[in-house]
């Protein structure tokens, strides 16, 4: 069976940390600026899942039209652990799943947007250490390979960078941010420009990978202005 690919559709799917350190980030910020992140992804059709975890996984929007989206403090309220490698691999599988159940028409493009500020400390199971690591690592690069996911990865209180490269995220769009509640507004900010642009994004550039990280990477300019405290800005 032939699926139709719609190139002027993007599902955006956004993975929050809630945990309990996030509390210095303000969760009214967070809200506030990941709903102006999504309202801003104007043009074409746009949907958006949303997860939040922190020892606990949970999906709280579904593919719903991002004019329709609103994330409230209550909504990521902190507490608790950091579930990193389980929740991320679930919320891939969730995503993936519910995009083959899609067997008319699927979004041309997928993108997977993370915000977190500590490293995993609570993840159960095969979701373990090393082994989590791994498998997390072999979901997102077959996304990346197979289907051309494209995923970009914000984080403080780690390094952003080679935390990302661990799990197979392009270190291009991977960024560090500042552990402050300004900093927090602004990466935000600066990945919503990068997902605008890679929406507008020609279907030419979009099938040359290589091309496209150079086109959506994080500018030493944007790194600059989102992290004043981690030195690892990744210089292209």
């Amino acid at each position: 069976m032939t699926v139709y690919l719609d190139n002027d559709w993007t599902y955006i799917g956004v993975l929050v940390d809630r945990s309990g350190s996030m509390i210095n980030l303000n969760p009214e910020v967070v809200s506030k600026e990941l709903t102006q992140f999504i309202k801003d992804q104007e043009g074409g059709k746009v949907t958006v899942t949303a997860a939040r975890f922190d020892n606990e996984y949970e999906v709280f929007i579904k593919n719903e039209l991002a004019q329709n989206v609103t994330i409230t403090p209550d909504d990521i309220k902190p507490r608790n652990m950091t579930a990193f490698y389980q929740s991320f691999c679930r919320f891939i599988d969730d995503i993936g799943k519910e995009l083959s159940d899609m067997t008319d028409v699927r979004p041309g493009k997928v993108v997977i947007v993370v915000l977190t500020d500590g490293e995993e400390n609570n993840s159960q199971g095969i979701y373990l250490g090393e082994n989590g690591r791994k498998l997390l690592f072999e979901k997102i690069n077959h996304q990346k390979e197979v289907y051309s996911w494209v995923f970009f990865f914000m984080g403080t209180n780690i390094d952003a960078i080679n935390t990302g490269k661990n799990i197979g995220i392009d270190q291009e769009t991977c960024i560090n941010f500042a552990n402050t509640q300004e900093s927090c507004s602004t990466v935000i900010k600066t990945a919503s420009a990068q997902v605008s642009k890679l929406r507008t994004t020609s279907a030419s550039l979009f099938s040359n990978k290589e091309n496209l990280k150079k086109h959506i990477s994080f500018t030493t300019d944007q790194r600059a202005s989102c992290s004043t405290v981690n030195k690892n800005v990744y210089k292209l």
